[in-house]
């Protein structure tokens, strides 16, 4: 089976280009479906990206009211007639939210999660859903509800998880934007895996309840999967929780990511610690790719330092590990499911949640809570952490982590080295795909509320990386 590309498509343009052409009269939003139900019908069967599917029909109406409305120079929003993917563990009115756990196989909400009532708001076109792996919680993408999804890059890999379903179908060009979420990095690791850009907001930064229980406190956000920093920036601006996080950007200058973009990235120069990659267990080609970035960086008139990890990822897996065994075993309470029916691995994540007290679970979030504030002493001295988005490339799709990374015996934290610490410090982080090596993606990483200037930077680091 070979590689899957959008650019294989006679009609692979991104979000913003695509709003474009439509506010110009130059486009059709029925074409741009049309185009993703050809990629769908073509791609899908191979890569099971997309799980559950809106009918053609309503698709192509929605996309004809969409026209009626630029005709009227009145469209809905900013991604009025841009077809978009929805992550199976975030619910969406009328289509299945399985969370790849099988006791879920038929459950259908009856409304929306507040982050998808506002794309829906801006006029995007759900195309349907995308795969899972059970609770949004593994390092791969697949469950028993709907089986694996395969990497288009090269289908006999993994595209990671948990939102490799999304980072799937972008990478195919099932659709020209993604909304995912990232508890551990589960938006840019499969964004670096396929190609594609991830973005995790700040803490706080995306509101998202009334769906399925939490299961991660705020490690976990909603967060756009895009085909460039532009796009991500678009649907990110449109998704907010408010103006704090994008300031001035209103919805006419929402259209137009681009522009705002370039001022923020060329107002000042950044400040990027480049984290020095550890003497085993990281890929060569990534510690190359890494250090080309660095240096076109520099020349773009960037400071960028070397240091050392600034923080302890023993420290952050800790969190991590503490923390999600509860959220399960209050998610399996919460919605009856029946432990012994649930997967191996998170049968024993909900089991070890009755080992510690009450008192002990109270003491790690106590912890957790200073940790953040001390971090926070990183980017007084910093605009961007700089690291690759994953120290491996995709791995075999029966396998549940690298079994060895750079000829070392892998752990199955080992792929999430550099992601897991913005989840925990609660802040923005994005992965740009380097052109030169697909498969491998640079994460940057800014201070908590900073989502703006960090998409800006994204954005400069992404025309270093094309020049």
């Amino acid at each position: 089976m070979s590689a899957i590309h959008p650019e294989d498509h006679p009609w692979p343009p991104g979000a913003s280009e695509s709003a474009a052409l439509l506010r110009a009269g130059r486009l059709a939003s029925v074409d741009l479906i049309e185009s993703a139900l050809e990629r769908i019908r073509s791609c899908n069967a191979a890569l099971n990206a997309i799980v559950a599917q809106v009918d053609a029909e309503s698709l192509l109406a929605q996309a004809r009211a969409a026209d009626r409305r630029y005709a009227a120079g009145n469209p809905a929003g900013v991604l009025d007639g841009i077809p978009l993917t929805v992550k199976d563990n975030l619910w969406v009115r009328g289509l299945p939210a399985t969370w790849g756990v099988d006791a879920l196989a038929t459950f259908v909400p009856d409304h929306d999660e507040p982050v998808v009532g506002r794309v829906r708001e801006a006029g995007a076109i759900i195309l349907g859903k995308t795969n899972v792996p059970p609770m949004a919680l593994a390092a791969t993408t697949g469950n028993g509800v709907y089986g694996p999804t395969r990497n288009p890059l090269d289908p006999a890999m993994t595209p990671g998880g948990s939102s490799g379903g999304a980072a799937a179908a972008l990478a195919a060009g099932m659709g020209a934007l993604a909304l995912a979420t990232d508890a551990g990095g589960s938006i840019r690791r499969p964004a670096a895996y396929t190609g594609t850009v991830g973005f995790k907001p700040s803490a706080g930064a995306v509101l998202s309840s009334s769906g399925f229980p939490r299961t991660s406190l705020d490690f976990q956000v909603v967060g756009p999967m895009a085909r460039s920093v532009e796009d991500c920036a678009l649907l990110a601006t449109t998704i907010a929780a408010g103006a704090s996080y994008f300031p001035g950007q209103g919805q006419g200058q929402a259209a137009r990511p681009e522009t705002w973009l370039r001022e923020r990235a060329q107002a000042r120069r950044a400040r990027i610690v480049a984290i020095v990659p550890p003497d085993q267990g990281q890929e060569p080609v990534v510690t190359a790719a890494l250090n080309e970035c660095v240096e076109r960086l520099a020349r773009a008139g960037h400071r960028v330092d070397w240091q050392p990890m600034p923080y302890s990822v023993a420290q952050v897996d800790a969190f991590w590990l503490e923390i999600i065994p509860h959220g399960v075993r209050a998610a399996v309470e919460e919605l009856g499911l029946d432990e012994f029916a649930l997967p191996a691995a998170l049968r024993d994540l909900a089991r070890r949640s009755a080992e510690p007290s009450a008192v002990d679970v109270y003491r790690t979030i106590a912890r957790l809570l200073d940790w953040r504030q001390r971090t926070r002493a990183l980017w007084a001295e910093a605009d961007v952490v700089l690291s690759p988005a994953s120290p491996c490339l995709a791995w075999p799709l029966d396998a549940p982590y690298p079994a060895s990374i750079d000829g070392c015996q892998a752990s199955p934290r080992a792929g999430a080295l550099y992601a897991t610490f913005a989840n925990a410090a609660g802040a923005p982080s994005i992965s740009v795909p380097v052109p030169w090596h697909p498969g491998i993606g640079m994460q940057l990483t800014g201070a908590p509320g900073d989502d703006a200037q960090l998409l800006a930077w994204a954005w400069e680091c992404e025309q270093a990386m094309l020049a």
